[in-house]
């Protein structure tokens, strides 16, 4: 009877795969409250607070009206979102990707210890999220706070999101509530753009 031979270079190859596909992990999702503040591209910055399954944005910038204040649940995969133009008016819609880049999901290969905002983080590659459509590279902190979101565009990365300081502490639930009285309106998937106000934001 004779022993089946792998051939080296199969063999290597092999354990390079199995490597590569080891190494993919689910990315860290936020463990604690916080709260944020972020530069985005643009010139426009973001104000974040977790708590729960709930994250409440706050984005200003000078493409934008007014400040708009947005509470994604994370859950469901929804986001409302005021609209800056319309007094006592907010949309649900599937979160947009301008906010997916500072949340990703995914899986991801850890690269490394980093640094932001004096927090230390860890450097994770994604191939693939629904944030993203190429590579892109987060610092994530050991409870899950997004740090640092990086892009890569034609082999160059770009940073889409960026903590410029972080507080862990627990939020008023009051946050992640819309102002007393408004409306919501839902909106189908491609009809943002008939919105007022919303600068592009929720296209996807």
């Amino acid at each position: 009877m004779h022993s089946m031979r792998i051939a080296p270079p199969l063999c290597a190859a092999a354990l390079v795969i199995w490597a590569v596909t080891a190494a993919a992990d689910p990315l860290p999702v936020p463990e604690t409250d916080f709260a944020l503040k972020a530069k985005l591209q643009q010139g426009a910055t973001m104000e974040m607070a977790h708590s729960g399954a709930k994250i409440r944005v706050l984005i200003s910038g000078p493409n934008l009206p007014a400040s708009t204040l947005g509470i994604i649940d994370m859950k469901r995969g929804k986001m409302l979102m005021m609209l800056p133009d319309v007094p006592k008016a907010a949309v649900e819609a599937d979160v947009p990707p301008a906010y997916r880049a500072a949340m990703l999901k995914g899986e991801g290969t850890r690269m490394g210890p980093g640094e932001v905002a004096g927090q230390p983080c860890e450097i994770w590659r994604v191939d693939k999220s629904e944030a993203v459509g190429g590579p892109a590279f987060a610092c994530i902190t050991a409870d899950g706070i997004p740090l640092r979101t990086e892009v890569e565009v034609k082999g160059k990365r770009q940073i889409a999101y960026e903590a410029m300081s972080v507080t862990r502490a627990p939020q008023d639930p009051a946050l992640f509530r819309l102002p007393p009285g408004t409306q919501t309106l839902k909106i189908p998937p491609g009809a943002a753009g008939l919105l007022p106000g919303l600068g592009g934001l929720l296209k996807n």
